[in-house]
C-alpha cells in the first residue's frame, strides 16, 4: 500500500470528497422518519434561554453573553446540523460547500444560506460576514495567514467552535457519536437544549436499533474505498466506526500510519485481499453507473465486483447527522 501525502488543505479537500448519506431520512430499521430534519416551527434559537453560558470545545472555553445571531458554517453537514436545531435564519454564511451535496430535506433550506466560498473563504469574505460564531471543520485555516487566528477572532467578539471529531485536525480519530458532543454544545450556545435533546434521543434510538439488528451476527469483512482521478483510496476514523457499528469490519482498518486519515491503495493490493464486499464512496457527481464501469475495468477479478456485492454510499463528509444515516443504511444492506 502506498500512502498519499498532502498538506492539511489537501486533506480537507479529500475529506470533502469522502463518504456520506442524506442526513436523517427514513429509518430503515423502523420505517419511520428520523426526527432530525429541519427544525419545526417554534424552535427559535435563544428563545427562553438563560445567559451567559460557557461550553467546552476542543480544550477551550467558549463564552456567550447571548445567543449568536450571526453564524458562519464551515462544512455542509455543520450547516445541516444548525438547520436541524432551528438556527437557519442566523446562518449568515457558509464555506467549504463543495464538501458534500446537501441531503434532500436540507437542500432547499441551504440554498437560502449565502455562500462565502465553495472552498476556504478569504479573510475579507469571512470578516465581512461579521460572525459572532464560526462552526468550523478544523483549526487549520485559522493560522493568521489564510484567516485570523482563533485568539484574534475571539478578541473581535467571534467565537470559533471546532467540529469535535477534528479538534486536532486529525480526522483519523473521528467517531459517529461525536455529533452528540456537538449537539450538546450547540444546544447550550443557541438556547435550544430541548431540540438538541430530541435529536440526541433520536440518534441513540436509531443506533440502538442497529445494534440489536447486528448483535450476534458475524461482522462482514468489507473494503471501504473511493476513487479520485483513477486512484483508489481507503479511509480510517469515522469510516471504521461506521463499519463496526453497522456490523462490518473494514479490512483496511489499522493499516494506515498513525494520524493518517486516508491512504492510496494499489490495484495489486486490493486484488490480493480480494474482498467479498465493497463499500464504495461515491465522489462529487459520480454516479453508481460510472463507478460500476470503473470497477469492472480496474478490478474485474475482484470477488465483490464479479458477484455485484457493492454497496454505494452518496458522498458528503460523514460526520454529524450523516454518519448516523450511513450506519443505518450499511447495516440494512449487510444484514437485512
Amino acid at each position: 500500500m502506498k500512502i498519499a501525502s498532502a498538506s492539511k488543505v489537501v486533506v480537507a479537500l479529500l475529506l470533502a470528497s469522502a463518504v456520506g448519506l442524506a442526513a436523517c431520512g427514513s429509518d430503515s430499521t423502523t420505517g419511520k422518519d428520523s426526527i432530525a430534519g429541519p427544525a419545526p416551527a417554534g424552535a427559535t434559537a435563544g428563545a427562553g434561554a438563560a445567559y451567559p453560558v460557557d461550553v467546552q470545545n476542543c480544550g477551550r472555553t467558549l463564552h456567550f453573553d447571548k445567543a449568536p445571531t450571526r453564524i458562519v458554517s464551515g462544512w455542509t453537514t455543520n450547516t445541516e446540523l444548525l438547520i436541524a436545531l432551528g438556527a437557519t435564519d442566523r446562518i449568515v454564511g457558509q464555506y467549504n460547500t463543495s464538501s458534500g451535496t446537501p441531503s434532500a430535506q436540507y437542500a432547499d433550506t441551504e440554498k437560502r444560506v449565502p455562500t462565502l466560498s465553495t472552498s476556504a473563504p478569504t479573510r475579507e469574505a469571512l470578516l465581512a460576514a461579521r460572525p459572532d460564531l464560526i462552526y468550523a471543520d478544523g483549526s487549520y485555516l485559522f493560522d493568521g495567514q489564510q484567516l485570523p487566528t482563533i485568539k484574534d477572532l475571539n478578541a473581535q467578539g467571534t467565537q470559533v467552535m471546532i467540529l469535535s471529531g477534528f479538534c486536532t485536525d486529525d480526522a483519523s480519530k473521528a467517531k459517529v457519536r461525536d455529533v452528540v458532543t456537538d449537539l450538546t454544545a450547540l444546544g447550550t450556545i443557541l438556547g435550544v437544549t430541548s431540540r438538541a435533546d430530541e435529536i440526541k434521543a433520536d440518534i441513540d434510538n436509531r443506533l440502538r436499533q442497529v445494534a440489536a439488528q447486528v448483535t450476534g451476527k458475524t461482522p462482514v469483512p468489507v473494503a471501504m474505498i473511493s476513487t479520485f482521478n483513477g486512484t483508489i483510496y481507503t479511509y480510517e476514523g469515522v469510516y471504521n466506526d461506521i463499519a463496526q457499528l453497522a456490523g462490518a469490519t473494514n479490512i483496511y482498518a489499522g493499516t494506515l500510519p498513525a494520524g493518517k486519515f486516508y491512504g492510496q491503495l494499489s490495484v495489486e493490493d486490493i486484488t490480493k485481499k480480494n474482498p467479498g464486499t465493497l463499500v464504495y464512496l461515491l465522489s462529487g457527481s459520480e454516479s453508481e453507473d460510472t463507478a460500476r464501469k470503473y470497477l469492472t475495468t480496474a478490478l474485474p477479478t475482484l470477488e465483490a465486483v464479479r458477484s455485484n456485492h457493492v454497496i454505494f454510499l452518496p458522498q458528503t463528509h460523514s460526520t454529524n447527522l450523516s454518519g448516523v444515516d450511513e450506519v443505518v443504511k450499511l447495516a440494512a444492506a449487510l444484514h437485512s
